[in-house]
């Protein structure tokens, strides 16, 4: 027997499959899953549009790069704490265009448990990134330095800036490639939200 469907009828079955969709992506995927619940936030367009997925090893992590006083340091030393990982040079225009929201940033984030890290790809960084930072105001940046880019390589990034994203308990959430208003309110909103440290059940 042909039978004839009212819209309103059509418009409840769209409804329901689309919600049996998302509760399967609840059940498959944990970090989706807290994407997804109505207090989360989304991630904003202005991101997403630039976010690719992560690719680095596991060796990544213990790839050494260089702190203010040329001491080696790797990621797997500041685990527990979130991280935005910048990638610049002195030299890169887009770069230095967006270090001004980088610093208001680095600012920002202060006891939120994410940390701003802005890593500079030029070969004689010690020599010449504290001055330029200094000269620019940007005194929120602590410089640190990969100057063989063995980091940078390591995470894939071919184009400058590209930034970094690594959640508290060091999963590699992804990689933006160019700039960004990093210090708008939803930018900063949603690395808090998705990278910095989760509340444990006694606190």
């Amino acid at each position: 027997m042909n039978q004839v469907y009212s819209f309103n009828y059509v418009k409840a079955c769209i409804r329901l499959t689309i919600s049996a969709a998302v509760v399967a992506i609840v059940v498959i995927s944990p970090h989706l899953a807290s994407a997804e619940t109505p207090t989360a936030l989304s991630m904003p367009q202005a991101m997403a549009d630039k976010i690719r997925a992560p690719e680095a090893g596991k060796e990544t992590f213990d790839t050494p790069f260089f702190n203010a006083k040329e001491e080696p340091l790797t990621l797997n030393d500041f685990k527990g704490r979130g991280l935005v990982v910048n990638f610049w040079a002195t030299w890169c225009a887009p770069c230095i265009r967006e270090m001004p929201s980088l610093n208001r940033l680095a600012k920002s984030l202060e006891g939120t448990g994410v940390e701003f890290l802005a890593i500079s790809e030029d070969r004689k960084g010690p020599k010449i990134v504290p001055d330029f930072l200094k000269t620019k105001g940007f005194e929120s940046l602590k410089p640190y330095y990969d100057p063989k880019g063995l980091l940078a390589r390591k995470f894939g990034i071919v184009g400058l800036p590209s930034t970094v994203l690594i959640n508290a308990e060091g999963l590699y959430m992804g990689r933006v490639m160019g700039t960004l208003e990093w210090d708008s309110p939803d930018i900063k909103a949603f690395l808090v939200q998705d990278l910095a440290p989760k509340p444990t059940p006694d606190n």
